[in-house]
């Protein structure tokens, strides 16, 4: 009857206990990162009698959590995975609309800049032709200013953010750490409370989704975690948390160094392969890096290109060109892109030399040249034609190849046509710097000219900068679709186990309270035949 009665009395604890975590379970089921609690029942030691074993019931084991390690690493992984596309996305998209926008593209600029030059190529003694190329001149220097600075922002922006990162995952080791220490008071994991133990997985979450991280586990719960994998840099070592900070290269965009510090001396990480700070630093090196640095190299680039011609012009009053743009470009790039004339008169169009073909020449030869800023032509040298002697200057042989084409102190001359015998050409200065377009047309012809070294014209080479940024988005995107498709999956494996569900807790609900009244009846059904037996006279 004993026997009988304490089997009751132990099914009605076990039930009710089983009903309070149900009861908690369903309470819960909004709570963030709450895990599914599960009552343990065990079978009580058997009783015997004579030969034989009697059953004496179950008892409560424990209450533990509906929970999968390995779930919780996959759900872990794809979180880390899945963050590293946002700061890519985001960043990079900025970019794109910075410098392929109507209204701060370079491309526009440089289209208004050699419009201008065309359009003073077709009246070179114009003035108001001569202030619009100067101001169009001066806007291009300010978009490149303009460009370099709002990528400057961006680049500000991305290293705050790392930093703020790093300050999260410092806190979140000191949080883990305080858990550790709880957890390490208990020498298995069954005897943890199942509230600590979502609080370090929820940890472990939140660092997930700023960096890769690998987790090992102890007996008693407690974790170690590293950067990446089991060989990188430690976050936590159970009771010791490492303090992470951020370098950059002021000279080098996108040059970011991690530094971990745990006994009191900062030294590079591992490498930072996922989560937020995995995808700013990745935005860094392949995105913001190739734009400023491409940006610097064509604002060098243009700066040169412009510069030769107005150097090697003439202008309206009759004297070489002076440097159009500051030279100082080479050295601080697009952000050092700046105008140094503002009169109208400085303005080179015409060009540098002037050539005069004799006036008794019987020949059909007509000479020309191309300008080469490294040229310094003697001013009054004059070429000779004899069928005797071939090209002269001076007395001395010119050698002329068979297209008509010779050198003459850096200045390469061009025949058309044929010489006859005692025709000369003279070649000087050209003092008339305003009947002269030549120089302009050739300025005008830069937007066309393939400055890059694999045939690209500056326009070309900037919109390649811009469709880089837009490549890398664009791919990203497409990451994060599938890598969404697999944390979603992640989750869904994790809420199978872990998560609550109304209609299995209802369920549960029902089963638990017959089976706790079924225990109950037990109890009163041995009660009464104990008072049978005691009645019995």
């Amino acid at each position: 009857m004993v026997d009988i009665l304490s089997i009751g009395a132990g099914a009605t604890q076990l039930y009710r206990s089983a009903l309070t975590t149900v009861s908690n379970n369903i309470a819960n089921m909004n709570t963030e990162g709450y895990t599914r609690q599960v009552t343990d029942s065990e079978q009580s030691m058997p009783v015997q009698l004579g030969g034989m074993y009697f059953g004496n019931g179950s008892h409560l084991g424990n209450i533990t959590r509906a929970f999968s390690e390995f779930n919780e690493g996959n759900l872990r992984n794809s979180s880390s995975e899945l963050s590293t596309q946002d700061p890519l996305i985001k960043y990079a998209d900025r970019i794109v609309d910075l410098m392929g926008s109507g209204t701060s593209s370079l491309s526009s600029a440089l289209d208004q800049f050699f419009t201008a030059a065309s359009n003073l190529s077709s009246d070179p003694a114009s003035r108001p032709l001569r202030n619009l190329f100067l101001r169009d001149a001066d806007g291009l220097a300010i978009r490149f200013r303009e460009l370099s600075g709002q990528l400057s922002n961006i680049e500000q922006e991305t290293q705050a953010e790392i930093n703020s990162k790093l300050t999260t995952l410092n806190e979140l080791g000191k949080q883990l750490v305080t858990v550790n220490e709880q957890l390490a008071k208990k020498a298995t994991l069954n005897g943890q409370p199942p509230d600590l133990l979502d609080k370090r997985d929820g940890i472990l979450r939140d660092m997930a989704e700023i960096a890769k991280i690998h987790v090992k586990q102890t007996a008693s719960g407690t974790v170690e975690v590293k950067l990446d994998d089991q060989n990188g840099t430690t976050v936590v070592d159970v009771n010791r948390a490492t303090v992470f900070s951020a370098t950059f290269d002021a000279d080098q965009p996108g040059q970011v160094e991690i530094l971990a510090n745990v006994y009191g001396v900062a030294s590079p990480t591992s490498s930072v392969t996922g989560g937020a700070l995995g995808g700013l630093m990745n935005f860094q090196s392949q995105v913001l890096a190739p734009a400023v640095t491409g940006l610097n190299e064509l604002a060098v680039m243009t700066a040169t290109e412009i510069n030769a011609l107005q150097t090697t012009g003439v202008d309206a009053n009759g004297q070489r060109g002076t440097t159009l743009f500051d030279e100082g470009v080479a050295t601080a790039g697009a952000a050092g892109f700046t105008l140094l004339q503002s009169d109208p008169d400085k303005v080179a169009a015409a060009g540098l030399l002037q050539i005069s073909p004799n006036a008794t020449n019987s020949g059909g030869a007509i000479l020309d040249y191309n300008q080469i800023a490294a040229g310094t032509p003697t001013p009054g040298f004059t070429l000779n034609y004899s069928a005797a002697d071939g090209y002269t200057i001076d007395g001395a042989a010119v050698a002329v190849d068979a297209n008509g084409n010779f050198t003459h102190e850096g200045i390469s001359y061009a025949f058309t046509g044929t010489p006859a015998d005692g025709d000369s050409f003279t070649v000087g200065l050209n003092t008339s710097g305003l009947g002269d377009n030549r120089n302009m047309l050739l300025m005008a012809r830069l937007q066309d000219k393939a400055t890059y070294a694999d045939g690209r014209t500056m326009g070309e080479g900037y919109l390649d900068l811009v469709r880089k940024a837009g490549n890398t988005s664009a791919l990203a995107k497409i990451s994060q679709d599938a890598l969404q498709a697999v944390h979603d999956q992640a989750v869904v494996e994790k809420d199978k186990l872990s998560g609550v569900s109304l209609d299995q807790e209802a369920a549960d609900l029902i089963r638990f309270q017959q089976a706790y009244q079924a225990s109950a009846q037990i109890i009163q059904t041995s009660t009464k035949m104990f008072d049978s037996i005691l009645g019995i006279r």
